[in-house]
């Protein structure tokens, strides 16, 4: 057997021996017994044995990329952990391997060099190095923070990210000691076989930092979600205690006042149960008109405005208050529902100063039906939404209908019969001037199927159309002698 190939064999063994002694230690492997202890020794020297023949064959760099891959399922069938994490933690021990053997080469050769050893047996030397690079891994896993292995790599929080920046770390100290160690042997060839078996290994590294990314990406969108979740129960929170706070002190306040009515009551009640008198009516009507004044104080005081909606956009958010303050003054109920990105409408649709100008006006007209209407249900609702892929704004109201001729010359001419409550006849056709340049469609609808008398629809679907959609479509149609293009549905 020729020196060269026991050479081999020695510095090899002396690498694949570290390297499953650094498995075993790194994972901490409580179920090593005897036997499994003897089976890889046994295998360490098969594989040592394997890589000495067949190094002559195949490129050093290929050929130990096989060993890395037959230990990692040699690992995996004694341990019977997964794959991928046996080829992991064996490509981290082969380069905690490949640094013990640096160093212990750099110690003999210091060695060497104060002793001026000009001739020496290499064999004694490379047994030297193995037996050193034994002991050296040995003692670095008697110091205290290695003596029970590296944890985090049973950690599920952190393995992902460890195990990344160690892999990636790993391969760059295992292929720095392969050029290190047979820059004069490379030949063109086996760098180029090298480097294509290095992307081979470089793509599960890839893949798994894109895993990661994504799972980033959504770790931070789910994070921004609860934030905003937890934002809005905290204001939540603080309206229910504010609110809490003024029914307290509003009941202080009333309690006494209630009990001296309720005294009063009693007084009358045992009048009346003796004799009637003219002083019974008169006390009666005034104790009428104190209780429901106190009902009318009592309902003002614990009014509380419903918190709207943000949009996000100060002006439209600005709007919308001031439109819901109109609305409480006239006993109104005010509905906000946000069902798509307002911010894309500005963008893309409707600038945001006609965007103003159009809640302004609907609502105000919306306001002004509602107060000529007998209807004693009081709301109106404003949605923003999409619609048959259309982005769209709506607005509901319980007001009383158009009238016919108002509806066949809606944005043609200023009509107006409620001027001394805000109406100026105009509103319409600002209107109808802001959805002709959106190419958007105006849609008046009278059959709601709900509480409310009538919608009116703002669609941003590039047609331009204007559609009435109502039970009385025969009197349009009949009454629309200047042949409008109105769509008019019953």
């Amino acid at each position: 057997m020729n020196s060269i190939f026991i050479n081999t064999f020695i510095k090899t063994f002396g690498i694949t021996l570290s390297l499953s002694y650094i498995y075993i230690k790194v994972t901490q492997l409580k179920s090593c017994n005897l036997l499994k202890n003897l089976f890889i020794f046994t295998f360490s020297i098969l594989v040592s044995i394997m890589v000495t023949c067949f190094k002559k064959i195949f490129p050093g760099f290929t050929l130990w990329i096989s060993v890395f891959v037959l230990y990692s399922i040699f690992f995996t069938l004694l341990t019977h952990y997964k794959f991928s994490s046996c080829l992991i933690i064996t490509i981290i021990s082969a380069s905690l391997s490949y640094i013990t053997l640096l160093i212990s080469t750099l110690i003999w050769t210091i060695i060497f060099l104060i002793f001026n050893f000009d001739t020496f047996n290499n064999t004694i030397l490379l047994l030297l190095i193995s037996i050193l690079q034994f002991i050296t891994v040995h003692y670095f896993f008697r110091i205290k923070r290695f003596k029970n292995g590296f944890p985090f790599l049973n950690n599920k929080d952190y393995n992902n990210y460890f195990d990344l920046f160690i892999l990636i770390a790993s391969f760059i100290v295992i292929i720095t000691c392969f050029l290190l160690g047979n820059y004069k042997i490379l030949s063109r060839d086996i760098i180029f076989i090298s480097l294509v078996c290095s992307s081979i290994i470089l793509i599960p590294i890839i893949r798994r930092i894109f895993i990661l990314y994504q799972k980033q990406k959504l770790i931070y969108n789910t994070l921004k979600d609860c934030e905003q979740e937890l934002q809005d129960t905290k204001q939540k929170l603080q309206t229910a205690l504010e609110e809490k706070q003024k029914l307290i002190k509003s009941n202080h306040e009333f309690y006494h006042r209630q009990e001296a009515l309720r005294k009063k009551l009693d007084d009358l009640i045992k009048q009346t149960s003796s004799s009637f008198n003219t002083e019974f009516g008169e006390d009666y009507g005034n104790l009428l008109d104190r209780i429901n004044k106190l009902s009318d104080e009592y309902s003002a005081k614990t009014y509380t405005q419903p918190k709207l909606t943000k949009t996000n956009i100060i002006e439209i958010d600005d709007m919308l208050s001031y439109m819901q303050s109109e609305c409480t003054k006239n006993n109104i109920e005010f509905i906000l529902k946000i069902d798509c990105n307002i911010q894309h409408m500005i963008n893309n649709l409707i600038p945001q100063n006609q965007l103003e100008t159009l809640l302004g006006d609907l609502i105000r007209n919306a306001i002004i039906a509602i107060n000529h209407s007998s209807n004693t249900y009081k709301s109106i609702m404003v949605v923003f939404g999409i619609k048959d892929e259309s982005y769209e704004l709506c607005v509901f109201d319980s007001g009383i209908p158009f009238e016919i001729d108002t509806l066949l010359n809606l944005g043609l001419k200023p009509a107006s019969t409620h001027e001394s409550e805000g109406g100026t006849g105009i509103g319409f056709i600002t209107t109808f001037e802001t959805i002709n340049s959106c190419n958007a469609s105006l849609i008046i609808n009278e059959i709601t199927h709900n509480n409310y008398t009538k919608s009116i629809e703002i669609k941003f679907d590039n047609k331009q159309e204007y559609i009435i959609i109502s039970d009385r479509y025969e009197n349009i149609n009949n009454i629309n002698n200047s042949k409008r293009n109105i769509i008019i549905k019953g």
